[in-house]
Parts: C-alpha cells; sequence; structure tokens
C-alpha cells in the first residue's frame, strides 16, 4: 500500500520522517523545521562515547513524486546541492548518509534509479543510501499511532481497522463481526450488477448495447476526415454482412422447422 505523503506541507513531511526515525534509533535528534541546519535534518548518534560519530538524515518531500520523469537525474541535482554540506560534517562526525523521499524508486538492476543512485552515493565518502517511497511505506504499515498524529496519511483500511478496533459500546464485537462480514460479501460480489427490483444479476460487461452512429462529415481537402469517413463505411459494411449471414441462417432454420412440423402433422 502506497500512503499519500503528498497531502503533507514539506516541514510536516520532515516533522513525520523524525518521528519515524525516532521509532528505528533511539538516540535521534530532531532539528527544526526552516532553519539553517547545514544540511541536518535529524542526526542518529551511534554512541554516547566522546567520538559522537552520527547517521546524517537529510528529508526531500516532492509534491508530485509519480510525475518525475526520470528520478535518478532528480537525485543527482539533490545530490550536487548535499554533498558539500555532507564534506563539513565528516570531520564532526558524520559515518553515514541517508536520504529520505517519497520519490518512487525502480528496481531494475543496475539500470534502474535505485542501484544508479547507490552508485552516486558510493562517492560521496561515507556509507549513504536513500529511503524511497517503499522504505517509507513498509516503515508506516507498522507505525499505527503515526497515522493518528498525520491524519493525511490516512486510508480507506485504516479507517476500517479504527472503526473495528474501538471499544465504544457493549456492541461492539457485534458491530465489529458485521462489518467483516460486509466487507467480505462486498468484495465477493462487486464484480456483478444488481437489479433487485426485477431479480436479475448481469455481469457488468453485458450490460452495454450497441447504439446507432451516422457517418461522419467528408472534408475532400482533410486526410484525416476521408480516413474517418472509409474507416466508418468499412465498419458499417461488415455489420451489414454479418447481420445478413444471421438473417439467412434464423430464417433456413425457421423454414427447417416448419417442414419438419408439416411432415409430422402429415403423417
Amino acid at each position: 500500500m502506497d500512503y499519500p505523503f503528498h497531502n503533507l506541507d514539506p516541514e510536516k513531511f520532515q516533522q513525520f520522517c523524525q518521528a519515524l526515525l525516532t521509532k528505528e534509533y533511539p538516540n535521534v535528534q530532531c532539528f527544526p523545521v526552516a532553519q539553517p541546519d547545514g544540511g541536518r535534518d535529524a542526526v542518529a548518534y551511534l554512541g554516547m562515547d566522546s567520538d559522537r560519530s552520527f547517521i546524517m538524515y537529510q528529508i526531500k518531500l516532492v509534491k508530485r513524486p509519480f510525475a518525475l520523469p526520470d528520478p535518478h537525474k532528480w537525485l543527482v541535482k539533490i545530490l550536487e546541492e548535499e554533498a558539500p554540506k555532507l564534506k563539513k560534517q565528516i570531520p564532526k562526525g558524520a559515518t553515514q548518509f541517508i536520504l529520505i523521499t517519497n520519490v518512487p524508486g525502480t528496481a531494475h538492476p543496475d539500470s534502474g534509479s535505485i542501484d544508479k543512485a547507490n552508485q552516486l552515493l558510493n562517492k560521496l565518502g561515507v556509507p549513504s543510501m536513500c529511503w524511497w517511497l517503499d522504505d517509507l511505506n513498509r516503515r508506516l504499515d507498522s507505525s499505527w499511532d503515526l497515522k493518528w498524529v498525520y491524519p493525511e496519511l490516512m486510508t480507506g483500511p485504516d479507517l476500517i481497522r479504527s472503526v473495528i478496533e474501538s471499544r465504544l459500546s457493549e456492541n461492539s464485537e457485534r458491530r465489529s463481526d458485521a462489518i467483516r462480514s460486509f466487507v467480505k460479501h462486498q468484495f465477493c460480489q462487486e464484480q456483478e450488477v444488481k437489479f433487485r427490483q426485477v431479480e436479475l444479476q448481469n455481469r457488468l460487461l453485458d450490460l452495454f448495447i450497441d447504439v446507432p452512429i451516422s457517418p461522419p462529415q467528408i472534408d475532400t481537402n482533410s486526410k484525416k476526415s476521408i480516413k474517418s469517413y472509409r474507416i466508418y463505411h468499412h465498419v458499417a459494411s461488415n455489420i451489414e454482412r454479418n447481420r445478413n449471414t444471421q438473417v439467412h441462417t434464423l430464417k433456413g432454420g425457421q423454414n427447417q422447422l416448419q417442414d419438419r412440423l408439416y411432415k409430422l402433422h402429415s403423417s
């Protein structure tokens, strides 16, 4: 399942990612949004000893992530901006770098954006990686409490789960069973269109009917118009030919039936 991270603004997306990081690392330092931070939206200290080595996180939100024609080129531009900042943090203890984004990666070996990104990240001087859309999705799957803090990320199944798990009355268990039964029944029946008033059931595609069409107006100076006119007459001729074939077949069947009835009556 993909979550609508693009519903968040950049500041709120950064706060969400910081909250997600606190679940994985106990020693996360979350920096305020919209302030100069030297490329550090968050850092996770790997120990409390004197050297204070840390993982450096940079968070980037794209409002229309699926509209990016080439995520690899987008990442190149981001790394060009962030690499100088990372180099300044390495002497201060940065031992790893992680870029977090809602952009979807592609998995093709060597040629996909994930593998291409890893090749670029390996040149930054410290072990680095990128968390793509799928990385965020899978981490949020098990972070039910965060969805309530950031309701913009709620999905339909989340709301159903909320209703089922709520214990607001003594009839909650009965209502939970009813909702589960309804969802299961609806899932099984969604491929059929029903007309309960007349007790009919039909598959959706069986309900389409042919409607008459008129020939297009032909413009002798337009190749496109002439081509459309020829296509119309070609289709119309095939339809008429098939219709005549069906009529002849039906008439032949009627004649055979009449002959059989006549012979039966004569005998």
